[in-house]
């Protein structure tokens, strides 16, 4: 906490720096310009046009020669300009290039990563879940309209802009991605983004998280793999607490890497074998809870004692650590 902090304040602090230098540069020269404009036209007896294009030249070390001082006075004004403007001039336009350059940079930063996880939007939801990623050594790319995260990590990449922009998904690699999860600010930017998603990247498995039921409908019919309402889960977790007083216990438990956690792969040592040899053999030898299977992507919870594994099915189940 005290390391995200200093870093957003040695940030900020930046930020005002240049901010109050680019402030003060400006006033001065625009200050500079006036008062020794109105100088040299008193004193040269030229047009204020003439002054003024005489000073903006002498500043800018153009010094085109047309217009010289011809009394002590405008040699003393030209002194002083050319000694204090052009130096003050240089800070001014240094500092709004340096702006603009590193303005550019980040818009055109592209992720250099490949295998990885690109999560779209920003939120607590989204925020937890990398957490929990990069806690696996994973490598993660974030794609949000927000001004920063709030914590580093090396195997963290942020590209600021709108999601549903398909460059700034370009720019996170989204292409090369293995897994994309979209959590939109509304439901309707996660369609759109699941959408380019789907376009630019066709092999990736898609996670969306959405709340109207039509939605979820639409995701599923472009192919999305999985979508999450958080509404009615958590719905059918508050009617079940009812008759589980301990059930939030037990989640908590299951979703966190502290204890046990949920599975999800091929196990060729049970193809062949039935649900119930499964069941047991897991127990014994892993120390693990055998809850279903997974096969041509249905889940099939709790399958039968005779239920025979084959050949690409994905085991799921509960344990301390992966198999």
């Amino acid at each position: 906490m005290i390391q995200v902090l200093f870093r957003v304040v040695k940030r900020l602090l930046l930020s005002l720096r240049r901010r109050t230098i680019l402030i003060y540069a400006g006033v001065y020269v625009i200050l500079l310009w006036t008062v020794s404009s109105l100088l040299f036209h008193h004193f040269e007896g030229i047009s204020l046009f003439d002054a003024l294009y005489w000073a903006v030249t002498t500043t800018t070390t153009v010094g085109y020669g047309d217009i010289t001082p011809q009394t002590p006075e405008g040699r003393a004004i030209a002194m002083f300009v050319m000694l204090s403007g052009i130096g003050i001039l240089g800070v001014f336009l240094g500092t709004t290039a340096e702006i603009l350059i590193e303005h550019g940079m980040k818009r055109k930063k592209r992720v250099d990563m490949e295998e990885h996880i690109v999560a779209v939007g920003w939120d607590r939801k989204v925020e937890i879940a990398v957490k929990e990623l990069l806690k696996e050594n994973v490598e993660v790319a974030v794609v949000a309209n927000v001004e920063e995260l709030p914590f580093d990590h090396k195997n963290l990449e942020f590209v600021k802009g709108d999601p549903t922009d398909e460059e700034n998904l370009i720019r996170a690699g989204i292409e090369k991605a293995k897994y994309i999860l979209v959590s939109g600010k509304d439901d309707m930017e996660t369609l759109l983004v699941a959408i380019a998603a789907k376009r630019l990247n066709d092999k990736a498995q898609i996670t969306c998280v959405v709340s109207d039921s039509r939605v979820m409908k639409a995701l599923e019919n472009i192919g999305v793999d999985q979508v999450l309402s958080i509404d009615e889960f958590s719905g059918l977790v508050l009617c079940r607490s009812v008759f589980s007083p301990r059930l939030s216990v037990f989640l908590n438990e299951l979703m966190s890497t502290r204890g046990m956690d949920i599975y999800e792969e091929k196990i060729e040592e049970f193809v062949g074998k039935n649900a119930g040899e499964v069941l047991l053999e897991m127990r014994r030898k892993h120390n693990a809870i055998f809850v279903g299977v997974v096969r041509n992507g249905d889940v099939i919870i709790n399958p039968p004692n005779d239920f025979v594994i084959e050949e690409g099915d994905e085991i799921v189940y509960i344990a301390e650590r992966k198999i």
